[in-house]
């Protein structure tokens, strides 16, 4: 059997039918499927899936990373403390550590300068990852010449897009001959 995964909110023949149960709706994806007319959603391949695993978990991270750096700032507004300094430089770790502090807000500070150090591991190993696939990849280069574009922001594009030939109005934008 030839497996196909159908749009489930596109399927406006299952969703709008009066009687709903498995039966009935097997039968009515019967019939789209005869008449070639069920509207299918699309499975990446497994080399597409692939590229996309390192920047979503990078990017998963860096959500984790900027949770951690929104809590250090509230805990600082909570204690009346403003910051006309970046905080995640040297400098700015620096005073971070000298503050005077009760216990508590010094633990959470502290707990989440942690994080942020234990997460610059990953980031940065995925970060070199990513850029190595980069490299090679036609399409990330192309897409780097538009201003505002990076590695990581190119390779989000071509992996979530995936192939482009699927699409029937494709143009590539590799560059070609001459």
């Amino acid at each position: 059997m030839e497996p196909h995964l159908v749009h489930p909110s596109r399927c406006k023949a299952i969703a709008s039918a009066r009687l709903k149960n498995d039966k009935v709706d097997a039968a009515t994806l019967a019939q789209l499927l005869r008449a070639d007319l069920p509207p299918e959603a699309w499975i990446a391949p497994q080399a597409t899936r692939d590229l996309r695993a390192p920047l979503r978990h990078r990017a998963a991270l860096v959500r984790l990373s900027t949770s951690c750096k929104n809590r250090v700032h509230a805990v600082l507004a909570d204690r009346g403390i403003g910051e006309d300094r970046i905080l995640w430089t040297k400098p700015g770790r620096a005073w971070l550590a000298g503050l005077a502090l009760p216990a508590t807000p010094r633990a959470i500070i502290e707990d989440c300068c942690g994080l942020l150090d234990a997460l610059a591991i990953p980031i940065g190993r995925l970060e070199r990852e990513i850029a190595a696939l980069a490299k090679p990849d036609p399409r990330v280069q192309a897409l780097m010449t538009l201003p505002g574009i990076g590695k990581l922001t190119a390779m989000t594009v071509v992996a979530e897009i995936g192939d482009i030939g699927l699409f029937p109005t494709a143009v590539s934008c590799a560059p070609g001959p001459g």
